[in-house]
């Protein structure tokens, strides 16, 4: 995800139908953009194809050009934002870390090892990992920053590891089989979803075409889709692309691509929301909705004759006078109620200030003629008060080793974090959020969580929205990073955090959230071991040591049918590393109702 240098996207009216066609000043727009079919693959024979090569595969190389990959946008812009002298200060007593809940099955799951060496070893040594995580049919699939994995129930993983480049069936990012290596795909930012209606696994990232012999961005971006062809996740997928490159009508300073793809569905449609960046200049255009008929993807996945759906990409607009960002649809826990023909989406209102006490609702309607020939859907968004919520400070890391550091003569950096809307439920009537937000006084200040349940509602054609409960956690001295809601058809659920500081090295957490709040104590199961260690924590590497190490992006949560739910994000282990990489991901099973 990139969230430097962003410049003011085109205006749209907050109340204006979409329109099918160009672009006009001022409002926003609706596109038919062709969706095309890129072939099918099997999860579990490429999983099992790849097990046969593993032994193959040569050792992370110690020559940062060919493990380090380039900037998304090597033009942006820093952000200078500082956090405020004022932030809240979070009253309401101290929510203390303490061990696991009893009922709770914790399990490691991907690492940068694991990513580095899939794919015969032609990756890029990558950070940070952007958690990816979905449920259903008795499966879990994880995936990071550039690989995937399939669990059953008790954690065991049922399949070796795949790449995502490899799962595409596309290039490699990196060829190390060829005396010079060549270059690929540069696929990313990996998020996934799996729908009980239609009994079906959606599976989205972000591509970039890179120059097969300098590695450079060609200019060319497409967003890339897998949906299964069954509700097993190891089975057959059918793949599609929607090329990204030269934007729409309401887009400057193309080509561009869609960055930080997130996922969510209704009764009707499949949508993707994403953040459009030029790739070579300044503009950022704003957040991306795409939409798409799932039972219609679900068709086309099982039989490819069946036609394929028609796609409406419409540019979100702006938000509170901004460009709206990370624009986060909603996701229904199985045995859930969607809402009547709509899709509702959160945001935050913050993108060039600091400190803000309200929040973007968004609704897209009429999703039910999706299943059509020609859609006509209509967006609408809002603003509803909140709690203040502030720019974070870095998070201090706790001394240790950093052998990746020592080798530069570089100290120990911080982790960065950033208050972007998380991914959103939609269970009992309510919208279940949390976003990072600075907390504490002059040298106590950290980062804490603001927890939120919105009530949406939709009169006359316009979005609105009710903040029914809300508040803030923190703990003493340490910080709590990138949190997620998992939410069950009852309303009960977790909330996941990365925890770290200057007393807790890098681990996973998580706290209550039910129908009357977020409450403590916050529940490590497994402490972290060693500092974040990682290349992007240098200035040897990447240029700088302003915006620290890159931490998370994401964690991510989801409820099963049974109403487990389940969490996963980022930690240090003491497991083994790669030489410009030590993280590891945490997934945690947890009964609320237990």
């Amino acid at each position: 995800m990139i969230v430097a240098g962003l410049v003011p996207g085109s205006s749209a009216s907050a109340d204006e139908p979409v329109s099918t066609g160009s672009a006009k000043a001022g409002k926003t727009s609706q596109q038919l953009v062709q969706l095309r079919s890129m072939g099918r693959a099997n999860l579990g024979a490429l999983a099992r194809q790849a097990a046969r090569s593993s032994s193959t595969s040569p050792g992370a190389s110690a020559n940062p050009r060919y493990e380090i990959p380039d900037p998304k946008r090597p033009n942006a812009a820093p952000d200078n934002r500082v956090t405020p002298a004022r932030v809240p200060h979070a009253d309401g007593g101290k929510t203390f870390v303490s061990g696991r809940f009893p009922n709770s099955l914790p399990f490691e799951s991907l690492t940068a090892v694991d990513s580095r060496y899939a794919f015969d070893g032609n990756q890029f040594s990558g950070e940070p990992p952007d958690q990816a995580l979905c449920v259903g049919n008795g499966f879990v699939m994880a995936s990071v920053n550039q690989a995937i994995a399939v669990y059953d129930r008790q954690g065991a993983q049922l399949a070796p590891t795949v790449a995502i480049n490899e799962f595409f069936d596309i290039a490699p990012v990196i060829n190390r089989e060829r005396e010079r290596p060549t270059f690929g795909n540069f696929a990313f930012d990996p998020v996934c979803l799996y729908d009980q209606q239609v009994d079906r696994w959606f599976y989205v990232v972000t591509n970039l075409e890179q120059d097969e012999f300098t590695g450079n961005f060609t200019g060319d971006s497409d967003l890339f889709i897998a949906v299964s062809a069954s509700g097993d996740p190891l089975g057959e997928y059918a793949f599609y692309g929607i090329d990204t490159t030269n934007g729409d009508a309401t887009d400057r300073g193309c080509p561009c691509f869609d960055d930080f793809p997130h996922i969510g569905t209704d009764a009707n449609g499949f949508y993707i929301s994403a953040n459009r960046f030029s790739i070579f200049n300044r503009p950022f255009n704003g957040a991306q909705i795409h939409a798409i008929s799932k039972r219609g993807l679900a068709a086309n996945a099982a039989d490819a004759s069946a036609p394929l759906p028609p796609l409406v990409s419409i540019n979100a607009g702006p938000i509170d006078g901004d460009p709206s960002f990370t624009v986060q649809p909603a996701t229904v826990p199985p045995g859930g109620q969607f809402a009547p023909d709509r899709e509702y989406f959160l945001s935050t209102t913050d993108f060039d200030t600091v400190r803000e006490s309200k929040i973007g609702i968004w609704a897209l309607s009429n999703t039910d003629s999706l299943d059509s020939d020609s859609p006509q859907l209509r967006l609408t968004r809002n603003t509803v008060n909140s709690l203040t919520y502030a720019l974070e400070p870095d998070t201090e890391q706790k001394k240790g080793r950093h052998p990746l550091g020592e080798l530069v003569g570089e100290p120990l950096n911080a982790l960065d974090s950033q208050s972007d809307m998380t991914e959103i439920k939609f269970a009992k009537g309510r919208l279940w959020a949390a976003i990072s937000t600075a907390v504490g006084r002059g040298d106590s200040r950290r980062i804490g969580l603001l927890w939120m349940q919105v009530r949406p509602s939709f009169n006359d054609g316009r979005v609105d929205g009710t903040m029914l409960r809300q508040g803030y956690v923190k703990i003493p001295t340490n910080s709590l990073l990138y949190p997620t809601a998992g939410i069950n058809a009852e309303g009960q659920g977790n909330i996941v955090v990365s925890v770290a500081g200057p007393k807790i090295y890098p681990s996973v957490g998580y706290l209550r959230f039910n129908l009357r709040g977020a409450g403590g104590p916050v529940r490590v199961p497994e402490f972290g071991q060693r500092p974040d260690d990682g290349f992007t924590c240098y200035a040897a590497f990447v240029g700088s040591r302003d915006r620290g190490c890159r931490w998370g992006d994401y964690s991510a949560a989801v409820a099963d049918e049974r109403g487990n739910i389940w969490m996963a994000s980022e930690w240090i282990d003491e497991g083994p590393r790669i030489p410009f990489a030590n993280w590891s991901t945490l997934i945690i099973r947890h009964n609320p109702a237990g």
